[in-house]
């Protein structure tokens, strides 16, 4: 059995990043999951198998940590795949002295030679397009690490040869500050994963930097994870606001399959919210009342906001003022982009004018929108999901 992943890139599943990435991780390269403490990193690793799987590319998954049934349990969760897609190293059974059904078997979990035998045997004879080892830090806690920094490096070069892409998992708790250098300069990507608790919710988030000079930076991505999807990226909060009577609302409820709007006499006067699911993006809108009398309002959901959609009325210039004002109370180092809503309508002004108008910083995106026919709107969210992810 060999992969089907012919091309030049193997895709994450997550649209926003494999467009940035020119269609997904070069092949061959190494990708290293990395994090100084316990993370949801191995989410990721777990998605980037089953979608290489279920688009019938051969995943060699090697797990250290839970038996081959457990493994691909879990795994499951991501959506269906086919079985024979994805190969396991079963690294558990001889730890539990228990029969193995697996064609590739660790039998002495002791011998770091011996467990390497294995992988590249196994590597050498599926030609996988994905491998995932889970993880490195096993054998970094067992071995010595110069043996395994040979051994890791053993692997790559297998890997390189049948042109797969590699990630390794890694928790580093012993290695210096030199020795990670030495894993990095082994690695094409370094993806970093860190968690927090906000709220009284646990928020996981990555950032991608390729380690070639001039290469790929993103930011702080957050993510989250479902049942059958797998993961996405997830912005808690994006803010959609703008003066009165731009459409505030109606971007919202555009955007969102259900929305809600609390208001009075027909016009927003507390928020509009809902939630959407687009190209592998989930993000919680808010819709704030353009009032000044409301500013209190807007000034609350301001805080901690990960990007703004502002809404003008194309054919109100005379608002723009207005609209620069809500631009400065949100403050310069929050990501946004202008919705110049309404174009439909006579003597709607053209991006380029409301740029000028508004005195806007060169390069900031003004996308045309016609919210009522669902015109502009998704496209703007997306460049403002770039923008908060830095791929921009």
């Amino acid at each position: 059995m060999t992969g089907s992943g012919e091309g030049d890139r193997v895709r994450t599943g997550i649209q926003v990043l494999d467009e940035r990435l020119k269609g997904g991780f070069p092949r061959p390269s190494t990708l290293l999951l990395f994090s100084d403490k316990p993370t949801e990193k191995r989410l990721l690793a777990e998605n980037f198998a089953v979608q290489g799987a279920s688009a019938g590319e051969t995943t060699l998954y090697v797990d250290f940590f839970r038996a081959p049934t457990l493994a691909r349990a879990e795994l499951s969760r991501f959506g269906k795949y086919p079985a024979d897609h994805l190969v396991m190293v079963d690294a558990i059974s001889s730890q539990l002295m228990v029969d193995s059904s697996e064609a590739y078997r660790i039998k002495d979990i002791d011998d770091l030679r011996g467990i390497c035998d294995v992988i590249v045997q196994a590597i050498q004879e599926q030609k996988p397009s994905r491998i995932v080892i889970d993880s490195m830090e096993f054998l970094a806690d067992h071995f010595h690490k110069e043996a395994v920094l040979d051994q890791w490096k053993r692997i790559i070069d297998e890997a390189e040869r049948v042109r797969g892409v590699t990630c390794f998992l890694f928790i580093n708790w012993t290695y210096h500050e030199r020795d990670l250098s030495a894993i990095r300069a082994l690695s094409d990507f370094v993806v970093e994963f860190q968690s927090s608790m906000r709220g009284g919710i646990l928020r996981n988030s990555m950032r991608i930097s390729e380690m070639e000079e001039g290469g790929i930076r993103t930011n702080w991505i957050p993510y989250t994870f479902k049942d059958l999807v797998g993961v996405t990226v997830y912005f808690p909060r994006i803010m959609v606001t703008g003066p009165f009577n731009a459409g505030k609302s109606t971007v919202v409820r555009s955007l969102c399959e259900k929305s809600i709007s609390i208001d009075r006499m027909g016009t927003t006067v507390a928020f509009d919210y809902g939630s959407v699911n687009i190209t592998g993006i989930e993000a919680e809108i808010f819709g704030t009342p353009g009032q000044e009398r409301f500013e209190f309002i807007f000034k609350i959901f301001a805080r901690e906001v990960s990007g703004v959609l502002l809404v003008v009325d194309a054919s109100r210039p005379e608002d723009f003022e207005r609209a620069r004002h809500m631009l400065e109370l949100i403050g310069p180092r929050i990501p946004y982009v202008v919705l110049a809503n309404k174009t439909d309508l006579a003597g709607a002004l053209g991006p380029d004018a409301i740029a000028r108008k508004m005195d806007l910083p060169e390069g900031t995106p003004v996308v045309p929108t016609v919210a009522t026919e669902n015109k502009g709107v998704r496209d703007a969210l997306l460049i403002l999901a770039e923008m908060i992810i830095g791929v921009r």
